[in-house]
Formats: structure tokens, C-alpha cells, sequence
């Protein structure tokens, strides 16, 4: 074997073994992300809370309308949209945004225990609407499934992740359809969210 040849093969030696290096390299870096967010198990962060649903909301663009105008037009939504009507919480949903909006459908109203709503003061009510509003901030619920935001009644909203159905969920309410606006986001949901009881003297 001349010395030409002789270098040829060993130079073609060390390429192969950086080559499978790069690769091992590669493999190493990826084992931490078993599945992308979205699909299969939800990746963890660093802190070990979930990125997201398994099965991530389909957000539907409707951003040629405002948030009170796709609520207003939610045809399992229309008690939510009467009680935004009358405590006048509406007008709030008029500005720029952005807004996070959860409107409970028809049917998670018929669920609760009677007198609920119907037995609340006009400033419980204001409140019970309040609640489901979040003022200054679109929230994504694919990504947002754990901790707390204040909502504009200024109770904190407990946001988390439902492994067994895999569906994300604010209090005990899952998300079942989601609009973007001109000016945020609706998310119709399966319970009415109950604002905490005051704190008693």
C-alpha cells in the first residue's frame, strides 16, 4: 500500500469516526423529547410542568369580529351572553384587548344546583361574569395548563391538565371549542366557573 493510499483510508477513518459522533451527539440531545408538544405524552418543561394537551385545541379564526361579537352569535352560549348583556360586563369587551373569554355552554347552567345564578345580587352576578374574563392578556390553552391568572374579578383562574380525557381545563370547566377575535380569544367551556366564596369575618 503506497503512502498516498495509506493516508487516503485513514483520513476516510476519521471522517466516518466524527461522522458517528455527530449522530451519537444528536441522539443524546433529542432523547429528552420523547414526543413534540401537542402529540403523545405532553413534554415537560425544566420545571416539570406539561407544554400542553395531547390532543391540542383547534383554535377557529373568526378575527374579522370582536370577542363580544362571536359570544353574542354562540348558539350554546346564549345564557352566558344574556348575563354579559345584563350586568353590563359587555362594554368592558369593546376596547382593544386583548381578551380571554371562557363562556360556559347552556347545558353546564342547567347542571347547577337551583338558585345558583338566579338567586345572586346584581353585584354577585357582576362578579359570577367577571370571572370568566380574563382583561390584558390572550391565554393559550395549549400551552397554558398549570398555575393561576387573575381573572377581571380579580379571583384567580386555576388552570391545569386532565390526563385521563387529555383536555386542558380552567377550574373544573374543559375547553370543548376556541375562536380567535379581533381583540382575543373565546373559549366555550363544559361548567360555569363559581367565583370563591369571600372570606368569612
Amino acid at each position: 500500500m503506497t503512502n498516498s493510499t495509506r493516508s487516503w483510508v485513514w483520513g476516510g477513518v476519521a471522517v466516518l469516526v466524527v461522522l458517528v459522533g455527530v449522530w451519537l451527539w444528536y441522539q443524546a440531545q433529542n432523547s429528552n423529547q420523547i414526543n413534540p408538544v401537542g402529540y403523545g405524552t405532553p413534554a415537560a418543561s425544566s420545571t416539570g410542568a406539561l407544554k400542553g394537551p395531547t390532543t391540542p385545541i383547534v383554535v377557529e379564526n373568526r378575527t374579522s369580529t370582536t370577542v363580544a361579537g362571536i359570544i353574542q352569535n354562540l348558539q350554546n352560549g346564549s345564557r352566558f351572553s344574556g348575563l354579559l348583556a345584563n350586568t353590563g360586563v359587555s362594554a368592558t369587551l369593546t376596547g382593544k384587548g386583548p381578551y380571554t373569554v371562557f363562556v360556559p355552554t347552556d347545558a353546564s347552567f342547567g347542571i347547577l344546583p337551583a338558585g345558583t345564578v338566579n338567586n345572586l345580587s346584581a353585584a354577585e352576578l357582576k362578579r359570577l361574569v367577571q370571572y370568566h374574563i380574563i382583561s390584558g392578556k390572550m391565554i393559550d390553552v395549549n400551552l397554558q395548563v398549570a398555575g393561576t391568572v387573575p381573572a377581571l374579578s380579580k379571583d384567580a383562574l386555576n388552570f391545569s391538565y386532565e390526563p385521563d380525557d387529555k383536555s386542558a381545563r380552567v377550574n373544573s370547566g374543559k375547553i370543548v371549542a376556541a375562536y380567535k377575535a379581533s381583540n382575543g380569544v373565546v373559549y366555550v367551556i363544559s361548567a360555569v366557573l363559581l367565583p370563591p366564596l369571600p372570606p368569612q369575618n
